[in-house]
């Protein structure tokens, strides 16, 4: 039976994959990696439970190798030895699951604090966001997060979830083109 259900998990991987194929490499590497990283980013968020298996081992199935013909393609001719290359690839998908694992469990927090609240007067809620500040600050022992509380920023604000992914993929990519300038 368990070597059934794995191949049932191949298969679904393969399925989820197959819906972000649709790209053809441009010619440029950091397009083709973006678009990549974006697609799958998209793909995991509509199907949150392939987050433990997409990207975790070789190819599944046509779809999943396809998209990993596609990806060494895109860097192709940047004269790579071909365990540089994957390490390249391989990182790209640790930070793009990474990113996504984090959104993911961003939304199960939101939703669970949501269903705390909404049990909750407005006068419980102030007063419980009033405590941890008060334990923060009176505690003087996390002085940088205090600063970052008088700034008043989320850093886990739902509006800046596709800011952030971009911030973080960008860092990444200049990484990656500065490892690939001094091959």
């Amino acid at each position: 039976m368990t070597a059934m259900r794995e191949r049932f998990y191949e298969l679904m991987v393969d399925a989820v994959s197959g819906e972000h194929e649709r790209w053809e490499p441009s010619g440029d590497w950091r397009t083709d990696l973006s678009v990549y990283a974006r697609n799958i980013r998209s793909a995991v968020h509509r199907h949150p439970w392939a987050i433990d298996y997409i990207g975790a081992g070789p190819p599944t199935g046509p779809r999943t190798a396809r998209n990993a013909d596609r990806m060494i393609a895109a860097l192709d001719g940047l004269d790579l030895d071909p365990m540089t290359l994957m390490w390249i690839l391989m990182t790209l998908g640790t930070y793009v699951m990474g990113a996504v694992l984090r959104e993911i469990q961003e939304l199960r927090w939101h939703s669970a604090w949501s269903a705390t609240e909404a049990n909750m007067t407005e006068a419980e809620i102030a007063r419980a966001y009033a405590e941890f500040d008060r334990r923060v600050r009176e505690s003087d022992r996390y002085p940088h997060l205090a600063k970052i509380m008088d700034a008043d920023i989320d850093p886990d604000a739902p509006e800046t979830r596709d800011e952030r992914f971009e911030f973080g993929l960008s860092c990444l990519l200049d990484g990656i083109a500065d490892r690939i300038h001094k091959n």
